[in-house]
């Protein structure tokens, strides 16, 4: 999908990053000043690299220096920033109208769909100050949409919403690739977001690229990346489906020996392979089985290793025969006498199970 080299230097940073990708969703992901901003506003054409070729599904855009520089204007590109960044005199439907050729694409099939999955129809008529943040948000990306880009550019859309809504608008942004085909590079520093939506990604440092895979290839190895402290320490796992219990809201995955994991209801058939995340924090460990608790997961396991991570102790646990990461704070570490060895419960709650790619298009919940 995008062919991409870019070197430019500015005082005191230098961004220098050559990627190749199919997507159709490629994520950036990196700390903040990684570059993550400077390369999406590089590809969108606000920025001059000092040298670049910038290619989207075979159309070169830009080849600096000696070669054709397309205006931003002329890229077919859209840009959503982190703010919404919509005209507070004009209304939603005025607003959505403004971008090239929206006026008449509102009325057309691809447009009402667009109004559809973004469920902009009740809001047509309000007025921007009338908005929440996520609606102001569904509102940029509609009007984005209604450009007909060719590839749509994403800078943190979620990072000034509240969990509820970022996962609101996450859901919308699945919901765009899966029904519209839409190409996308899609920045964020939350790896959950980046499991859920790219289909490639590449981690920036000091505007060079670390790393660049899969979202669970890349981040399954967050300290060798430097970036543990961004990935969470996630748990990437890919189990086989067992069960399925649409009463109690959950699938059971296995964790082999006799071991299961109830993760968030979907329609995997037995014997089917499911993709999983959750955070090594969300792993509670006692010393024995908690009653009366609502996680259902009490796993029995043992500790594998017991290493320090910056302020915390990240604890690798045998659950079953699948390998599975708790991070605890030092005190909890000594309270419970944390050694490679010892026998503990992990207990997980089902809602801290992320169903990733394919399954989380097919959840129950």
């Amino acid at each position: 999908m995008l062919e991409l080299a870019l070197r430019h230097r500015f005082r005191g940073f230098a961004l220098d990053v050559e990627i190749a990708t199919r997507g159709p969703v490629l994520g950036v992901f990196g700390a903040s000043g990684s570059g993550k901003t400077t390369l999406l506003h590089a590809i969108a054409g606000l920025l001059r690299p000092d040298a670049a070729r910038i290619a989207v599904r075979g159309r070169e855009v830009a080849r600096v220096p000696g070669g054709a520089w397309t205006p931003p204007e002329r890229r077919r590109f859209a840009l959503v920033d982190q703010d919404a960044l919509l005209f507070p005199h004009l209304g939603v439907r005025a607003n959505l109208a403004f971008a090239p050729g929206a006026r008449a694409r509102l009325a057309s099939e691809e447009g009402l769909r667009t109004l559809d999955v973004l469920r902009i129809a009740p809001l047509l008529d309000r007025g921007v100050a009338s908005l929440s943040g996520g609606e102001r948000q569904r509102v940029a990306l509609a009007r984005a949409l209604l450009a007909a880009p060719e590839l749509l550019l994403l800078d943190e859309p979620t990072s000034a919403l509240d969990a509820e809504l970022a996962r609101d608008v996450l859901g919308l942004l699945l919901q765009l690739k899966r029904q519209l085909g839409t190409a996308m590079v899609f920045v964020t520093h939350r790896a959950p977001e980046l499991l859920a939506l790219a289909d490639d990604c590449v981690v920036l440092a000091g505007g060079r690229v670390a790393a660049h895979g899969t979202p669970v290839d890349v981040l399954r190895r967050p300290r060798a990346l430097g970036v543990a402290s961004l990935a969470g320490v996630d748990n990437l796992l890919r189990l086989t489906a067992l069960r399925s219990d649409a009463r109690a809201g959950t699938t059971l995955l296995d964790l082999g020996h006799g071991m299961a994991l109830a993760a968030p209801l979907c329609d995997a058939l037995p014997g089917a392979p499911v993709d999983v995340g959750f955070y090594a924090e969300d792993v509670l460990l006692c010393l024995e089985a908690p009653r009366g608790t609502s996680g259902r997961n009490a796993l029995a396991c043992e500790a594998e290793t017991v290493e320090p991570l910056g302020r915390d102790v990240l604890v690798a646990l045998r659950v079953g025969a699948t390998r599975v990461l708790a991070r605890v704070t030092p005190g909890a570490a000594e309270e419970l006498g944390l050694v490679p060895g010892l026998a503990l419960v992990a207990v997980v709650k089902t809602s801290a199970v992320h169903l990733l790619g394919e399954a989380a298009g097919r959840s129950g919940t």
